[in-house]
């Protein structure tokens, strides 16, 4: 009996506040409630109050969605041949000594690669691949660029081969073969130089899209979704501003950066689609307008942090990630200002002068007249070609698809601030 009375006392039971409030929740929630229709959304956002998101309808978001829109038509999405060679020539850039993929239709590293391109590229038969490489030769580049000095060499070699033998020095080959040891390693040497170039480029514009990113989805969570600054109606349109902003910066940021990289004329009309007259005019006047709008999104951050809408930890963090932009944009113009040096690419142009120069006196009296300029045009193909490969890449801002780039960092842009995801999310 004893034992009995005990575990009654001790049973598990609702605390007293408890079972006093539970009735008075119910008519506060049945009250607070009867304006709202009984959906699983507005259910779900009872439920969980902190994985409410912030309004649809914030003006400012809409105007940036206006904004973005304008921007994508100013920057259109379209890859076929006429609008990329007509962004070459804005450039003031010939692409027919750039890029061959638009007028033959192969994969070119001017274009982000899809699943179809890799399999046109590399996932077919390697006679079907050399076939395809061969009919489309025509198109090359490299061709287009040289076959004027190998014609020129091969008439040297023409006329040389058709002297008397007489009249021709009798040379060893020996000096010749050691030359051309030389100089394949010189200029293998260059153009490994101009390919870690290009590949350091696509490295930090992977690295920006990786940031804008980073800053985007960062600033969308701590002003837009955050259910503290969405409870205070005062607080939310701000928070919205500071979003816009920051997301106009960016976006500009990106188009200017490429801008400045590939020139030579700077159009502010991205500016002045996303900005006032004022501050368009303004931005455009700057020595760097990249540099100046990661300042103008460094401000704006501050101001939200300011006004406590942005936690300690989240500003700091998109510090360091603007910081980081701050960095790949400076090392985008180091890369853009400081080529290989000149005196390398002059010493491999003299050198091969000179060996195709002496070139026809070794080869004449071996072969028909022909036949020696036939195959110094071969030679000087290779040999010359592998010269002009690396200078095609020496600037890798041509070369690396720097449009497809920009509008997929809007595409992130749109995702993170106007693709609101649904409640739970």
């Amino acid at each position: 009996f004893f034992s009995a009375g005990w575990c009654y006392f001790l049973r598990p039971r609702p605390p007293p506040m408890r079972r006093c409030c539970a009735p008075l929740g119910v008519l506060l929630a049945a009250s607070t409630t009867q304006s709202l229709s009984f959906t699983a959304q507005s259910r779900l956002s009872r439920v969980h109050p902190a994985r409410r998101t912030a309004p649809p309808t914030l003006g400012a978001i809409a105007l940036l969605a206006e904004q973005l829109e304008v921007v994508r038509s100013i920057r259109p999405a379209d890859d076929s041949a006429e609008v990329q060679f007509k962004l070459w020539e804005n450039a003031g850039l010939n692409p027919t000594y750039k890029v061959s993929g638009s007028i033959s239709g192969e994969p070119s590293y001017t274009r982000l690669f899809s699943h179809a391109d890799w399999r046109e590229y590399s996932g077919t038969e390697p006679l079907e691949r050399w076939m395809r490489a061969i009919v489309t030769w025509r198109y090359s580049t490299v061709l287009r660029a040289l076959w004027k000095l190998s014609l020129l060499a091969a008439l040297w070699a023409y006329a040389v081969a058709s002297l008397p033998a007489a009249l021709l020095p009798r040379t060893s080959p020996v000096p010749m073969s050691l030359f051309g040891q030389a100089l394949g390693l010189l200029l293998v040497f260059r153009t490994n130089n101009t390919y870690q170039r290009l590949a350091e480029a696509r490295t930090l514009w992977g690295r920006a899209i990786y940031l804008t990113r980073e800053v985007a989805q960062g600033v969308a969570t701590a002003l837009l979704f955050d259910r503290r600054v969405a409870s205070k109606e005062e607080e939310m349109e701000g928070a919205a501003e500071g979003a816009a902003a920051s997301c106009r910066y960016l976006a500009a940021f990106s188009w200017e950066l490429n801008a400045k990289l590939t020139g030579p004329t700077l159009p502010d009309d991205i500016l002045r689609a996303l900005f006032t007259a004022e501050e368009a005019e303004w931005m455009a006047a700057q020595r760097s307008r990249p540099l100046q709008l990661l300042g103008a999104l460094r401000r704006a951050l501050h101001a939200q942090w300011r006004e406590g809408n942005l936690p300690t930890h989240v500003h700091r963090k998109l510090e360091e990630n603007v910081s980081e932009l701050n960095l790949v944009a400076s090392s985008c113009e180091r890369l853009f200002s400081s080529p290989v040096p000149p005196t390398m690419s002059r010493h491999v142009v003299r050198c091969m002068v000179l060996w195709l120069f002496g070139l026809p006196l070794v080869l004449a009296g071996t072969m028909a007249p022909s036949a020696v300029g036939f195959w110094v045009f071969v030679t000087s193909y290779v040999f010359i070609g592998i010269e002009e490969v690396g200078v095609q890449v020496e600037q890798p801002f041509e070369i690396v698809p720097m449009t497809q780039l920009c509008r997929l960092i809007m595409a992130n842009l749109e995702e993170a601030f106007l693709q609101r995801p649904p409640p739970g999310m």
